[in-house]
């Protein structure tokens, strides 16, 4: 079993339940999942769209990280999410920012995820989950970088509780 962590994002359409039906799909392929408080942020690039829900789960699989990659995408296209610009409004955005301590650089696939340490919306959960953790080519845990990034566009939180089933 493998230690992994995913961030999740929505800011189209019932971004609530976007994110809730993610954790729900993400459970049959991770054991062991954590919830993070779903947090409410500034959109980051393209700031003429809505606001974001993000969260972070973390668990245990036995999947390879390409085959929890598709699984990811699969779960985006039943959201409804299409081809759109980089950084543009979604309804649901799944990445995996930690796989182990595996680091994967493809074209399509990322581990590290390559922008979260620069990212307070990133951090934010991950550091509910993981306070301790230090991700390959990090120089700290993720407590440490979220509190160097600050709370900058985080607007409010929710409990993780808010995630635990489909609505």
């Amino acid at each position: 079993m493998t230690d992994v962590l995913i961030g999740l994002g929505s800011n189209v359409g019932d971004r609530l339940t976007h994110l809730q039906n993610a954790v729900a799909g993400l459970r049959t392929v991770l054991r062991h999942v954590q919830v993070s408080h779903v947090y409410e942020t500034s959109p980051v690039g393209v700031l003429t769209q809505p606001p974001f829900l993000n969260a972070a789960v973390r668990g245990e699989t036995t999947e390879g990280p390409q085959r929890l990659f598709f699984w990811a995408k699969s779960l985006e296209l039943a959201a409804g999410r299409r081809p759109g610009p980089r950084l543009g409004p979604r309804q649901l955005d799944l990445d995996i920012i930690a796989f182990g301590d595996l680091v994967v650089g493809t074209p399509r696939l990322h581990i590290p995820h390559a922008a979260f340490a620069e990212r307070g919306f990133v951090l934010a959960p991950l550091a509910d989950l993981a306070p301790d953790l230090v991700l390959p080519g990090a120089d700290a845990t993720l407590s440490t970088l979220a509190a160097r990034v600050g709370r900058a566009g985080i607007e409010r939180a929710y409990p993780p509780e808010s995630l635990s089933a489909p609505r």
